[in-house]
């Protein structure tokens, strides 16, 4: 009897509950995605430790030049010294990102549904994500461990040019402008690359041109996502003795789950603006994926 009741009550409903209706739904992405995490957070913590991964000989590679970095800022090491070692940490750096740009596609077509509300086999869904995009994803991969060793470049020779003649100040500060658009468009890129069909050139200029668009909020998403690296480079400059803590707890919480939460921020910020600056041009195109209609508003 117990078990026909337990049946009855998965298929029917338990009695004097209502049924779940539309206007049970979020009215914004914020609830949204604070009820995808609450929902999602156990099967999140298995696809952070999936794509950390991919970013281990990154991590490795960074972690040793820091520490020799540091060493010869403590011995009051010559610039040349000091530029060679960064100039080899950021080519070999560059390789290191450019293979990640598959399991970042896997991850990015996970939280896209999970951000729209949808259901999703994460692991099934990742394989999938890989598998029809790892081209574009790798492109874009390639180009954006490019992107440190070239910003670094310019920085150095401009700096040097500047030292010499302030016109050189001009080129660099419009450098330093494309650095930061590409800063804030490139996390929307590979959300992008699962969520429609282009070509990666149309996807990164989407990307840039969404950015430009909504920048007081791309740039506060972009520092929310950074917030425990800018805490401890602020910790290294106001409060070194809290810098070991802060790196601990914080390698700790992008181990077992806070490369997945970023990856969902940035997903549900990518959904806004596709469904307000892409769908509203695609015939039949929904532009409220997961949240309540406004007539049950």
């Amino acid at each position: 009897m117990a078990l026909r009741d337990l049946l009855r009550n998965y298929y029917y409903g338990k009695p004097g509950k209502r049924d779940f209706t539309d206007a049970d739904l979020p009215e914004n992405r914020v609830q949204l995605f604070f009820q995808v995490l609450g929902v999602r957070k156990g099967s999140m913590v298995g696809l952070n430790l999936l794509y950390l991964l991919i970013w281990v000989p990154a991590i490795l590679w960074t972690s040793l030049n820091l520490l020799q970095l540091n060493q010869q800022f403590a011995v009051g090491a010559a610039q040349e010294s000091i530029r060679s070692v960064t100039f080899t940490w950021l080519l070999l750096l560059f390789p290191c990102i450019a293979i990640t740009g598959p399991f970042n596609a896997g991850i990015s077509l996970v939280m896209h549904r999970w951000a729209q509300d949808e259901h999703s086999f994460p692991y099934a869904d990742f394989k999938e994500g890989l598998r029809d995009n790892w081209k574009q994803a790798l492109v874009f991969s390639t180009m954006d461990g490019l992107a440190p060793l070239l910003f670094y470049l310019c920085l150095d020779f401009y700096l040097r040019m500047a030292s010499r003649s302030v016109a050189f100040l001009l080129p660099m500060a419009v450098a330093g402008i494309a650095a930061g658009i590409w800063f804030l468009a490139a996390p929307l890129v590979p959300q992008l690359i699962v969520s429609y069909r282009q070509g990666i050139g149309g996807i990164m200029r989407n990307a840039m041109l969404m950015a430009l668009v909504q920048l007081p909020r791309a740039l506060g998403i972009r520092l929310l996502t950074l917030a425990l690296p800018l805490l401890a480079v602020a910790s290294l400059l106001f409060f070194p003795g809290a810098l070991q803590w802060i790196a601990m707890i914080g390698s700790m919480l992008y181990a077992l789950i806070l490369l997945s939460v970023n990856k969902l921020i940035w997903a549900s910020f990518s959904n806004f603006l596709g469904e307000r600056y892409l769908n509203t041009k695609i015939p039949g195109a929904r532009t409220d994926i997961g949240l309540r209609p406004k007539g049950d508003e």
